[in-house]
């Protein structure tokens, strides 16, 4: 019996890990699409600022926080439809998955 790459991957711990990986990706690509030409820095800044007051360039921010916070998840969910869909391998895809439902409820609490 041929051992498969897919029986070595399909562990919970490596959902994890990959889930805890793909939105820092997730962010960088962010960055170079929606960065405006800021500063890496700037752009973490504008991110994790708080919102204060309700003007123009707070609702700004808010919608770059959330098209951020989207490409994060979206690069989780990516890496999910490959693992279950396609590869099939379940407990890794189960880390996937509770890592972004996690990610997810934190990041609704981040924004609003």
């Amino acid at each position: 019996m041929k051992y498969s790459w897919t029986k070595k991957w399909n562990k919970f711990n490596y959902g994890i890990i990959m889930g805890l990986i793909c939105p820092v990706i997730g962010f960088f690509i962010a960055y170079f699409v929606i960065g405006n030409n800021l500063p890496l820095s700037q752009f973490t800044k504008h991110l994790f600022s708080e919102l204060n007051s309700e003007n123009v360039v707070n609702a700004v921010y808010k919608e770059m926080r959330q098209n951020t916070l989207m490409f994060c998840l979206l690069t989780n969910m990516l890496v999910f439809y490959f693992s279950f869909f396609i590869f099939k391998i379940d407990k890794f895809s189960k880390g996937i998955v509770g890592l972004t439902l996690l990610l997810a409820a934190f990041s609704v609490l981040f924004i609003y």
